[in-house]
């Protein structure tokens, strides 16, 4: 039992010890300078840091992020997708190196380990498992953030944009605070994939809304859960219907709220998209046009 736990304890050092240059702490001040705040981030790849949008949210450039054992080094929030609490740095001269998204789902129960700095005590980690999934969170904004993970790793202020890692040191989601104590939650690896890079390319996330309102229901006699259409904001003019099942955006198929919200991205603005939908049993195919979304709802 002893070599079994002297191992487990030398995995679990060594992962933290590898995984640790590449998260920094990053801190700004308000454009009067009445204001300072403090947060995490990870090194995403050469030069860019991601973080929570809510670490930066307020904070003037430039930011100063302070990679492990270095000095602090100026930076520039390039953009942020506020629906995902997300936001990227671009920091020049930044040695370490990038982490790697884990993209496929975690298991629940895996191990995983949380880095940052919580209350401004650096380099700090907390080992814990994923005891939740498919978790959705609102924000103080009012904000909905789907799919988040839960964690009972310890994540507490200064915490927020660090990483959750896991056994082999790869993302599976970026901390953020959770609604209580042991219950925190993490933005998954597959939003950060997808939200990032257009945050890179345009500085903002654009997403296309088909003027409904959505819930997930349970159907076929509850064997599988489908996503249907709760309310049309211009009945009178769109072809969808309260009640309808959505099957399909553009051949992508809609399983999850976040599916919907993906297939309507910034590709999507101002386009006819094709939908299959299901109605009173039967299948069929209606155009919409998908107009800029100005808001997290609809």
């Amino acid at each position: 039992m002893t070599a079994a736990l002297q191992a487990l304890n030398d995995e679990l050092t060594g992962l933290i010890r590898r995984v640790l240059p590449s998260t920094v702490t990053i801190e700004g001040y308000s454009k009067d300078l009445s204001e300072n705040s403090q947060g995490s981030g990870w090194i995403y790849a050469p030069g860019l840091v991601v973080t929570n949008h809510h670490v930066i949210d307020g904070m003037e450039n430039p930011v100063t992020v302070s990679p492990v054992g270095r000095a602090g080094i100026t930076g520039d929030v390039i953009g942020s997708d506020p629906e995902n609490d997300i936001a990227v740095i671009r920091v020049e001269g930044l040695d370490g190196q990038p982490l790697q998204l884990e993209l496929e789902a975690p298991r629940l129960g895996e191990l995983c380990v949380a880095i940052g700095s919580p209350h401004s005590y650096r380099e700090s980690a907390s080992l814990g498992i994923i005891s939740g999934l498919s978790r959705q969170i609102r924000m103080a904004d009012g904000t909905v953030i789907e799919e988040m993970i839960q964690t009972d790793a310890s994540v507490n202020p200064g915490n927020s944009g660090g990483p959750l890692v896991d056994i082999h040191g790869r993302v599976v989601g970026m901390n953020t605070m959770g609604p209580a104590e042991t219950v925190n939650m993490a933005v998954p690896a597959e939003t950060i994939a997808a939200v990032v890079p257009e945050i890179v390319s345009h500085g903002s996330v654009l997403r296309a809304s088909i003027g409904i309102s959505i819930a997930v229901i349970e159907h076929s006699g509850g064997l599988q859960r489908a996503i249907s259409v709760r309310k049309v904001k211009d009945a009178d003019q769109s072809p969808l219907e309260s009640g309808d099942i959505l099957l399909q955006i553009n051949g992508r198929e809609l399983k999850r709220r976040i599916d919907v919200i993906r297939a309507l991205g910034r590709e999507a603005v101002d386009q006819q998209v094709t939908i299959l939908i299901e109605r009173n049993g039967e299948s069929k195919t209606v155009e919409v046009l998908a107009k800029a979304r100005t808001s997290s709802k609809g």
